[in-house]
């Protein structure tokens, strides 16, 4: 299903109300990834959802854009949705909506300013803009969506306008933290709410939140996440000591580095030009709502800053994590319509590479040096943090929270399983440490206590390929691994439409499987083979029709191949009658 088209008609007849109600949570994605956050919370005849993510292909996905969560279960409920809750503006958190609004009859979005204006973007490009309902929340605001109560907390992390959720409902209370860290001195100024989470966590007997659903991205590093000003006094050395042109590749969403990067390029004296097509989008949307101040004539077309002398040019560009196509890895092999590398470029990494993208990141480093440019990443100065709290950010948010119990979400389940011994360090008990075993597991809160249920719903890893959505583990996708691995060969059979005989050979044709020194005589082989196998089946059964036919000439093709290169091709085989 494209995701421009309308909404499917959806049969809209209501499940059964449980007798007694229960808060169910129900993670759709989150927990066996880094990626595709979602989190469903259902009482009675009322649902909530928090983020909506999207989640990047593995490697063995080919082909794949993005990975989505399953929403099966949503949208055989879809009338119960009051509202889909985002915590912040990551497109592991927002990367979702635009793929699966439409399937849900467009449901409320709420989110804070930044975040609803980088998911109107969004929305815009995909056409579905003028249908969204989209509703700004403040951390102060209280939103009532059918039984549930809705609370929120700001918190810092990696991009500004974060906030925590508080839901409350007639049998219990959670809480969900969003991604966080806590930053005393964090890039845009805005410290996060711990006068809140304090009030939440001196609540007692009912009233005590039940579970806390807690980030775990960086649950096995000890210590403190480095502090954003750290990373900002390190980024104004680097700058204020090259000579050269300096290029700092970093994430589009990190709004407060870009703050930091934009004043020290104005206090020593250099322009601003900034390159990736995500880059400027999102500077442009933090400049309109006011959440990055840019002096004016600062920020310059890069066609521009081309012409200046190098020592008064500062490019911010995207590509931090080698992506193929973006503008840093355009610069390292010399493909960047504007910016050419030279001897004496400062190229600065400030990002972590993501688990995955190693050797690509790598590989543009290595392409840089070639071209001349020196390197500055985090392995020799302090140039990049995480906005995801280490283990003492994780302890600090368990000790003003006070939960009765801990999920530990966001992330695999080493991770979690980290998470969990925290809780234990916390006070809290084995009986009240929860690891969900995946997605789709269903827990139930209600005033008795807390437990996991024996009952999963679809979670399957819906890929988005282009303009289609389809199960991670279709055809398409086992035909492409092969293919990948080894190759490709097609057989066209020409055969008389009334008799079915052959007119003459097979053609065979290779793509991927065959090296010349052994091209001739296996394809001579595999025609032979071929043509043995279409006659030998109409002589059994002449009545055997096309797909049939070409079923059995596939499994034959297969075994020679495998017998004789032990490799197996993606074969297909084809009938022209003529």
């Amino acid at each position: 299903m494209a995701s421009k088209q309308p909404p499917k008609k959806q049969n809209h007849s209501r499940k059964p109300k449980n007798k007694s109600p229960r808060l169910r949570v129900i993670p759709l994605g989150g927990l066996e990834e880094v990626g595709k956050n979602s989190m469903v919370f259902e009482y009675g005849d009322d649902i909530i959802a928090i983020d909506m993510g999207f989640q990047f292909p593995e490697e063995d996905m080919f082909g794949i854009d993005y990975i989505i969560p399953d929403i099966t279960y949503l949208e055989e409920r879809q009338r119960r949705i009051r509202g889909i809750i985002i915590t912040h503006g990551h497109l592991d958190h927002i990367g979702g909506l635009a793929y699966v609004l439409p399937r849900l009859g467009f449901p409320p979005v709420y989110g804070t300013k930044l975040t609803l204006g980088l998911i109107k973007k969004q929305l815009s490009e995909h056409g579905i803009l003028k249908q969204s309902d989209l509703r700004e929340i403040k951390s102060s605001d209280c939103l009532k969506l059918g039984h549930f109560q809705a609370k929120f907390f700001r918190v810092n992390h990696s991009i500004p306008d974060c906030v925590g959720v508080h839901l409350t409902s007639p049998v219990g209370s959670i809480v969900h933290t969003g991604d966080f860290k806590f930053d005393e001195t964090p890039a845009d100024d805005v410290p996060a709410e711990t006068d809140k989470m304090r009030a939440i966590g001196n609540k007692t007997g009912f009233d005590r939140v039940d579970v806390l659903f807690s980030d775990s991205t960086n649950a096995l590093k000890p210590g403190r996440t480095v502090s954003e000003k750290i990373i900002g006094e390190s980024l104004d050395k680097v700058i204020s000591e090259t000579e050269g042109r300096i290029i700092i590749a970093s994430f589009s969403s990190l709004i407060g580095r870009i703050q930091q990067i934009l004043n020290s390029a104005q206090k020593h004296d250099r322009v601003v030009a900034l390159s990736g097509r995500s880059m400027e989008n999102n500077v442009d949307i933090a400049r309109d709502l006011g959440y990055l101040k840019v002096p004016r004539g600062l920020i310059r077309p890069i066609k521009e800053v081309s012409k200046l002398a190098p020592n008064k040019v500062l490019i911010i560009t995207t590509g931090s994590q080698g992506e193929a196509m973006s503008a840093l890895t355009r610069m390292s092999i010399g493909d960047h319509k504007n910016v050419k590398i030279q001897k004496g470029d400062t190229v600065v990494l400030s990002a972590h590479p993501i688990i995955g993208n190693e050797r690509a990141v790598a590989a543009v480093i290595n392409n840089l040096c070639k071209l001349g440019a020196n390197i500055v990443n985090n392995d020799i100065m302090d140039i990049h943090t995480s906005g995801h709290g280490k283990q003492d950010d994780l302890e600090q948010m368990l000790r003003l929270i006070r939960p009765k119990n801990l999920a530990p979400i966001h992330g695999n389940l080493y991770m979690r399983t980290a998470h969990s011994k925290l809780g234990k360090k916390v006070g809290l008990g084995d009986q009240n440490l929860f690891l969900f075993e995946g997605n789709g597991n269903v827990m139930e809160i209600d005033r008795s206590g807390v437990r996991m249920t024996k009952e999963e719903v679809p979670s399957n890893y819906i890929v988005v390929d282009g303009l289609g959505m389809g199960d991670a583990g279709s055809q398409v996708l086992v035909d492409r691994e092969v293919m990948a691995h080894n190759g490709v060969l097609v057989v066209l059979f020409r055969a008389d439409k009334k008799t079915k005989k052959l007119k003459d050979k097979p053609l065979v044709l290779t793509r991927g499987f065959l090296y010349v020194k052994e091209a001739d005589e296996v394809v001579a082989k595999m025609k032979d083979e071929a043509e043995k196998a279409y006659n030998s089946l109409l002589a059994k059964d002449p009545k055997a029709n096309s797909f049939h036919v070409c079923n059995y000439v596939k499994r034959v093709l297969d075994g020679v191949s495998h017998r004789s290169l032990a490799r197996s091709p993606l074969v297909v085989p084809w009938i022209m009658n003529v």
